[in-house]
């Protein structure tokens, strides 16, 4: 299959260690991460499918890693790097705070995690190999650097709601939101995380066309890795949808339809494709509002709910990798891990196993 990428400075083999020394010297962050956006479209794994959150994170972390590199104190030169210095910046990274990921949530005094750290370091190596592919750099200094791993895993630190925090969680939209129209959307997103388990992109990038209330099936068009995926909306989840599509033929009244599931109700953007920021901002309002560990408030933990409550129905790794869209059984193996209550039960009858 051919790999559309646009034309773009980097075309051309014979200028491209050229205009990748002189972006260096010039510490032109903006044309290194153009750099690294137009080769991993034309060499990466997904190629031209890459996602728009993946590049989003990468020039985050190279942002922060050039940050570092022409510092204050400091000047690296990254047509000489090693592997000791993206060491030295990994140790940096987990020493400086966590910011927090919404306006209204408390700064902490804690670090940032083994697996943020370890998103940085995929950025900053998507920028090497870039480097490497521009003959900037003879071999790529990140192979030789270990990924920071978490000490617990994965089950340990990430939870999944218990039924009375779920039904709680999802009868806040309604005591707590000015307008019917507010609620009946926030009840929407909460069961398209809890219930069906839809990521935060999948969720904002849905359409009403996307629905088929009739057959009762949801088309996942922007899954992980840009696959796509349908999913079947049990009926309380459809009972919402149907509530939230009445309420937002309402609330574009009068307005151009731009055609989005789920939209703002901010003045600005009223009745445009609410954000991802916004989504996520949401979701997190109304976990700070039950008092819940960060750990449970955030969208993942409601992907996270959903898959433990598939396998805790069906016992059936595969219905959930099917429902939740992995590649692989082995993914949604971790859900079997957070059924707490098959390890509870497994305990009781193990003591009176003669």
């Amino acid at each position: 299959m051919t790999q559309l990428v646009l034309a773009s400075r980097w075309t051309h083999a014979n200028a491209r260690r050229g205009q990748a020394l002189q972006a260096l010297q010039k510490q032109d962050v903006a044309a290194v991460c153009e750099l690294v956006t137009y080769h991993v479209r034309l060499k990466g794994v997904a190629g031209s499918d890459t996602s728009p959150r993946t590049l989003r994170s990468y020039h985050l972390a190279v942002r922060d890693f050039l940050g570092w590199c022409w510092s204050e104190t400091q000047t690296v030169a990254l047509n000489q790097l090693t592997s000791e210095q993206i060491e030295q910046y990994l140790l940096d990274l987990r020493t400086r705070p966590r910011h927090p990921r919404t306006r209204h949530a408390r700064p902490t005094d804690e670090h940032l995690s083994a697996d943020s750290a370890r998103t940085y370091l995929y950025g900053v190596r998507a920028m090497t190999r870039a480097l490497v592919w521009a003959d900037v750099l003879d071999d790529d200094p990140t192979r030789e650097v270990r990924a920071p791993r978490a000490r617990t895993a994965a089950h340990e630190r990430k939870g999944a709601l218990p039924t009375s925090l779920l039904d709680e969680l999802l009868a806040l939209p309604h005591t707590h939101r000015r307008t019917p129209g507010h609620g009946a959307r926030d009840v929407a997103i909460l069961m398209l995380g809890a219930r069906l388990g839809l990521r935060l992109d999948e969720m904002v990038h849905l359409d009403v066309a996307d629905l088929d209330l009739r057959a009762a099936r949801l088309r996942v068009r922007q899954g992980k890795g840009r696959k796509a995926r349908t999913v079947d909306v049990p009926p309380g989840t459809l009972a919402a949808l149907q509530t939230w599509l009445t309420a937002r033929r309402a609330v574009i009244s009068g307005q151009e339809d731009h055609g989005a599931l789920l939209i703002s109700f901010q003045p600005a953007a009223r009745g445009r494709r609410l954000s991802s920021r916004g989504l996520y901002a949401v979701v997190s309002m109304y976990g700070q509002m039950l008092g819940l560990d960060e750990t449970l408030r955030g969208v993942h933990a409601l992907r996270r709910t959903a898959g433990t409550r598939l396998y805790r129905a069906t016992r059936d790794l595969h219905v959930v990798a099917d429902v939740l869209g992995h590649a692989s059984i082995a993914t949604s193996a971790v859900y079997a891990k957070l059924d707490t209550s098959t390890r509870k039960a497994a305990l009781i009858a193990a003591e009176e196993v003669e």
